[in-house]
């Protein structure tokens, strides 16, 4: 199973994003095709980052949001992801956002994490991070996707 970071669906709304928009909408679509899930906090960082901004506004991206539940499995956070996340955090010298994230797609066992946020190719308990932007990749991508 592969998941997406919050920084995809940003661009996928954001008109102004240029390739990198019109990639996050191939990856979103695909994705939404291949087994794909979001945690619950790549859809609160994706509310919170796409209106802050005027990306887009608040009932497009809740209606995005909807959309996305209903095309992607959720993945919800554990009874040890606190524990977990101190234990990537520590471990891998991560942020604490950074850590929940990979923490939830690990006890769900995510395969893969795209996002261009983390180091691309770097494996944190079974999850390896992918940056969808870099085009080196693009085989990668397809053969997850």
């Amino acid at each position: 199973m592969i998941s997406l970071d919050a920084n995809i669906l940003v661009y996928g709304v954001d008109s102004e994003a240029g390739t990198r928009h019109v990639r996050a909408q191939d990856i979103i679509r695909r994705a939404s095709n291949a087994n794909g899930a979001l945690t619950e906090q790549a859809m609160f960082e994706f509310f919170h980052a796409a209106t802050r901004k005027g990306r887009t506004t608040w009932d497009h991206a809740a209606a995005a949001i909807h959309d996305l539940l209903q095309s992607f499995t959720l993945l919800l956070p554990h009874r040890t992801i606190v524990e977990d996340v101190l234990d990537l955090q520590s471990r891998y010298l991560l942020g604490i956002w950074d850590a929940r994230l990979l923490a939830v797609c690990a006890a769900h066992g995510c395969t893969h994490l795209l996002s261009e946020d983390l180091q691309d190719g770097a494996r944190y308990d079974g999850v390896t991070a992918i940056n969808p932007f870099d085009p080196a990749n693009a085989a990668v991508i397809g053969s997850l996707l």
